[in-house]
């Protein structure tokens, strides 16, 4: 009961944390829109349309404009079972049909619309028969297929002429790395979504009441790791007479979410699952490094020494919450979130306090946290569409306010129906919790909110003053907010280490990851409770080339080739 109940909490935290990093506004009233996958409910976020002046042959573009004469555009889409609609409503009839058709002259008309557990095989259909819509939401894998059969529109010269500033920063607060994976050889081939990358940076998590009863200082180097997890097992930071504390956090799956050994491995310089670049520039597979080798051999040593918790390997995620919340667990890496997981132990007991540091690192250079792709999904244009700039004009409405003529409760929420799901092109701001650091903290120095423009700040506010005014009900948002001013200043400083590989999966990766990443957790994990040889890791790579890597290292390469167009 326990375990499905921790389950539950961290379900509803991640739902909480999307409508937070999603809720994208800029000034104005927001609308209360809910989200899914990195999505933003549609709100006034200052973007009035009015960015107007591109020209062509001396025609002023206005990216809000109509196309005239009105068209009528294709779409097929995935939506969920469980969307809900109004009475009269539908996905064929709705307000943001009617804005399209109002505000921009496009007629949308859908030729299908799938469930989303069959969307995929029914698009694959549709590919091979050549029966494509116009316009069309599509996952990594389908996007590279349209892309390597020359079915996509170009939208490059859509975006610049009729993309709002608006839309163009949203999509550049990625880095620009969403464009850079729908850009081939110059050309957009689509418009990317893309989900928040620092939110999924690990960091370094410490009971910090346990520090301070100690005497141990916070930790800046991998040896203070060390000393630290060996005294939170054996000298007794519970002050219970008996030896039933955990060290350092480990899990069963090993590159979990909270706990998650990637950013031990950061600190060593070393990136699993992920795609790096070599000294000579070529992209390689990040879990087959030497470096891995080290901090494995390290974890080993833990393991051993009593360190790292005897049963890790058939204890899940769960079991670490429980740990947490019941007192026993004083550190593990892990996301931003994780403090929102551990409110229940805070309520049992007050002392408990956990602090979020900088991964430290096993020598002088600085260690980076890694970060995955985050592009969930691309808005593409059927190639030979006569007018491409319809997908960037619905972009455009998405993030533009509409307030005084269509209220909130028919195109954002009404009630617990998300009407913002109805829009076919949708948009996100993919650091929006960074955005939130920026303006709560502004808010906290000024005592001043009226600068505030997402919904998400005003939770962290709260909570935070709640927090300094004693009312442990706000601990669990004020620590994610020091966790995300950390964040922030990876961010500020070029501190991430993304994985250099964005795009969906290769062929071969599709028919060989499973085993691999399989082969490889087995393994680490034999490695770790010394159950092998270190060197097994020398064994690992060469059997992880040998079924299958070496020819995903090649689609990999390959890939990265047609990027860059040599």
């Amino acid at each position: 009961m326990k375990a499905k109940k921790a389950k539950l909490v961290a379900i509803c935290v991640l739902s909480l944390l999307l409508v937070i990093v999603s809720a994208c506004s800029n000034s104005g009233s927001p609308s209360n829109g809910s989200t899914n996958n990195g999505n933003s409910g549609a709100v006034n976020n200052g973007d009035t349309g009015t960015d107007t002046g591109n020209k062509d042959d001396g025609e002023v573009i206005d990216p809000m404009g109509k196309i005239d004469p009105p068209v009528e555009i294709t779409a097929i889409r995935p939506l969920d079972s469980t969307t809900k609609f109004a009475e009269g409503e539908s996905i064929e009839n709705n307000a943001w049909n009617r804005l399209y058709e109002q505000e921009f002259g496009i007629k949308l008309k859908y030729l299908w619309v799938a469930d989303t557990s069959q969307y995929d095989q029914k698009f694959n259909v549709a590919m091979v028969s050549g029966k494509l819509a116009d316009i069309m939401p599509v996952n990594a894998i389908q996007f590279q297929q349209l892309v390597d059969a020359d079915q996509l529109e170009d939208l490059s010269e859509a975006l610049e002429k009729y993309g709002t500033e608006k839309s163009k920063l949203l999509l550049e607060k990625d880095g620009g790395v969403g464009l850079d994976s729908a850009t081939f050889n110059g050309k957009l081939l689509g418009l990317p979504l893309a989900s928040s990358y620092t939110d999924n940076a690990p960091l370094l998590w410490v009971r910090t009441d346990w520090l301070e009863k100690l005497g141990l200082p916070e930790p800046k180097t991998m040896d203070d790791v060390l000393a630290i997890a060996d005294a939170f097992v054996n000298q007794d930071p519970d002050n219970n007479g008996q030896k039933d504390t955990y060290g350092l956090g480990v899990e069963k799956l090993f590159y979990g979410a909270v706990p998650g050994l990637q950013g031990f491995f950061n600190s060593y310089h070393a990136y699993p699952e992920i795609w790096v670049k070599d000294d000579e520039g070529k992209l390689v597979y990040g879990s087959i490094q030497p470096e891995m080798k080290e901090a494995l051999a390290k974890l080993q040593q833990m393991y051993k020494d009593g360190l790292i918790d005897r049963e890790f390997g058939v204890k899940d995620a769960e079991k670490i919450f429980q740990a947490v919340n019941s007192g026993k667990m004083g550190m593990f890496y892990g996301l931003m979130y994780a403090p929102l997981l551990f409110q229940d132990g805070k309520t049992n007991d007050p002392n408990m306090d956990w602090k979020a540091f900088p991964l430290p690192s096993i020598d002088g250079e600085v260690a980076k946290p890694q970060t995955p792709f985050t592009v969930g999904r691309y808005y593409v244009v059927r190639k030979g569409v006569k007018n491409p700039e319809a997908a960037v004009k619905m972009l455009n409405a998405f993030h533009y306010g509409w307030e005084d003529k269509y209220p909130p409760t028919e195109i954002t929420q009404d009630g617990d129906i998300e009407k913002w799901h109805y829009a076919l092109v949708t948009g996100s701001n993919p650091t929006q919790n960074l955005d939130m650091y920026v303006k709560v903290t502004e808010g906290l120095e000024k005592n001043d909110t009226s600068g505030f423009d997402a919904p998400g700040q005003n939770v962290f506010y709260d909570s935070i003053v709640k927090f300094r005014e004693g009312d442990m009900s706000g601990w669990g948002y004020t620590r994610v907010y020091d966790a995300q001013k950390l964040l922030y200043e990876y961010n500020q400083n070029n501190g991430y280490q993304m994985t250099e590989y964005i795009a969906g999966p290769t062929p071969t990766m599709v028919e060989k990851d499973s085993t691999l990443k399989k082969m490889e957790l087995e393994t680490f994990t034999k490695i770790v409770m010394g159950e092998a040889s270190i060197d097994e890791f020398d064994d690992f790579v060469s059997d992880w080339k040998k079924l299958g890597g070496d020819v995903i290292t090649e689609e990999v390469a390959a890939w990265h080739k047609s990027k860059n167009g040599n």
